[in-house]
């Protein structure tokens, strides 16, 4: 499916993982932004029990 590539290849980024459980882990918010050809994508995850 095309509109899964801009992420795919996050699924295999162990360094990126463990950035984003060093954010959550310290109460911070995790933000990654990924784009294809035409559109741009901004994943945000909370911490739990975190406010937006």
């Amino acid at each position: 499916m095309a509109y899964t590539q801009p992420g795919r290849y996050w699924l295999q980024d162990e360094t990126e993982h463990e950035r984003a459980l060093a954010y959550l882990t310290t109460g911070t918010a995790y933000q990654r932004t990924l784009h294809d050809e035409n559109t741009r994508y901004v994943l945000v995850d909370h911490p739990p029990g975190a406010t937006s």
